[in-house]
């Protein structure tokens, strides 16, 4: 018993590290963290499975094999979302009387949750990931605690925070309230009902190779390991433990007065009782229905609202972060996790609204009101869990063409006023807007060369005429800027107008 509560003990000890690292990035996101935070976010299950071209089928292949040894350690261990849950229930008991805190098994509703589970991988093989979006988990985590943790820090540190979006602030409050709440009173129910991860994993740790089982001769059904499961997965009168509900807390063995409950190895052959393997054949029978049933209904929806999906966008209102590629890439893979958007020291990418139609909503966008995209950085990439926004050679990501520049003389204050300027010209990083002067006259007038121009925002940004005279056009498929014909590799930080 003993090494059962070291178990327990270190379970909840790696599980609230884990959190506490991922909530810090996300809200108080610091660069010389970078590697440790790409550690935690490289361990999430779904950004893995859309990044396996990209380097995701190593996690993949982790939680996979961590689940078929010792059962959903990950929903335990490594789920921001359900060690979120855990947290919130655990306050739920610690608030509510005695006998208000005893639990008690409730059937799995396994046409529900295998019919999402199903239809999440059909739209996902069919590249519709916006299923993802709304229900992985990580992303559903990351979305909270960028888009209300994050501005409510800055807030108290005195700070502006610039990627400030209140739409997506409101849409991700009724998230954290809905999942609260859930949580508070039923525990992880939508782990166990909703999350397309946890129904995943929970067919695997049907036939790990470690798993809670109860020893039927000498379990007196006194309903203690029932009344302390906070998945509400074990049937003490049977009494038979829901692995694939199970998520290896180890509450029910602790709490076994008999020590009729073990963490063991279980791929023995199985002993011949009468009353509870019929049990479970009845329980295998059902679920095989279920799924079945869910499979014939899932699949042909998912396959309709996927052909009636149009992607395709030429024109887009806001750029996309470098490294994305084309918008029907960042759509196919990325859960908007809003990691990118906590990472980015310039604050430019924001949510997007309806900027990338429905199916790009929440999705990160690039805005130059309050900044532009530093030549030499490249955190979003490197945070990027999914590969959403491809991690490139620096020297390679310094010419990618996120959108292209477009110049109004018109509303040029050299042209409009008179007035000496060239802040474009001073703050474009490869030389694609030049200050050249004008027959006739002594002023210097600006002239861009689109080719050279890779949509970093600078020149948008700095320019102070109203309405601009000079602004970025955004570009849905990214490409390969000309390269400068001059060293422009100097670091540039523009305090005020830089002029």
């Amino acid at each position: 018993m003993q090494l059962y509560g070291f178990l327990r003990w270190a379970r909840r000890i790696i599980a609230l590290a884990v959190f506490t690292g991922l909530a810090y990035f996300f809200i108080a996101f610091s660069a010389k963290a970078t590697a440790l935070w790409s550690a935690l976010l490289g361990l999430q299950i779904v950004p893995g499975i859309l990044g396996i071209a990209t380097g995701g089928l190593v996690t993949v292949i982790i939680v996979f094999l961590l689940t078929l040894l010792f059962g959903r350690v990950y929903c335990s261990l490594l789920c921001p979302l359900g060690i979120y849950q855990d947290i919130v229930y655990r306050i739920g008991l610690f608030l509510r009387n005695k006998k208000k805190r005893r639990t008690r098994y409730t059937k799995p509703h396994n046409t529900l949750r295998y019919s999402i589970l199903i239809f999440v991988v059909i739209c996902v093989a069919f590249s519709f990931v916006v299923p993802l979006v709304w229900l992985d988990p990580y992303g559903l985590f990351g979305k909270m605690a960028t888009n209300i943790g994050r501005p409510l820090a800055y807030i108290v540190s005195g700070s502006k925070y610039d990627a400030w979006n209140l739409a997506a602030f409101l849409i991700s409050a009724v998230i954290l309230v809905a999942l609260t709440v859930t949580a508070f009173f039923k525990g992880r129910l939508y782990c166990n009902t909703i999350c397309p991860v946890g129904t995943l994993l929970g067919l695997i740790s049907r036939y790990s190779m470690f798993r809670v089982k109860i020893d039927p001769g000498s379990c007196t059904h006194c309903q203690l390991c029932s009344m302390n499961c906070k998945a509400f997965c074990i049937d003490a009168g049977t009494p038979v433990i829901d692995n694939s509900r199970c998520v290896v807390c180890l509450n029910c063995v602790s709490k076994c007065a008999k020590g009729s409950i073990r963490y063991r190895f279980a791929w023995t052959p199985k002993k011949k009782l009468p009353s509870v393997p019929e049990k479970k054949q009845q329980s295998a029978g059902t679920n095989r229905r279920a799924f079945l049933l869910a499979a014939m209904g899932t699949g042909a929806g998912a396959i309709l609202l996927n052909r009636f999906t149009e992607k395709k966008i030429i024109n887009i209102p806001k750029a996309m972060p470098p490294g994305a590629g084309t918008l029907e890439r960042l759509k196919d893979t990325c859960i908007a996790c809003h990691a990118c958007i906590a990472a980015c020291p310039a604050h430019i990418i924001k949510p997007a609204m309806g900027a990338f139609g429905w199916q790009g909503f929440l999705l990160p966008s690039v805005s130059y009101d309050n900044g532009f995209c530093g030549f030499d950085c490249q955190k979003c990439q490197e945070v990027c869990p999914s590969g959403a926004l491809q991690l490139m050679p620096l020297e390679e990501k310094k010419r990618v063409k996120m959108g292209v520049v477009k110049l109004m003389l018109e509303n040029c204050i050299v042209e409009k006023y008179g007035t000496d300027c060239g802040a474009c010209d001073e703050h474009c990083p490869v030389k694609a807007v030049r200050m050249t002067p004008r027959e006739g006259s002594d002023k210097l007038f600006p002239k861009t060369t689109p080719a050279l121009c890779i949509g970093c925002g600078g020149c948008e940004f700095i320019c102070p005429a109203r309405p601009k005279a000079i602004v970025v056009i955004p570009l849905s498929e990214q490409r390969r800027a000309d390269a400068p014909v001059i060293d422009a590799t100097i670091n540039i930080e523009v305090d005020g107008f830089g002029f």
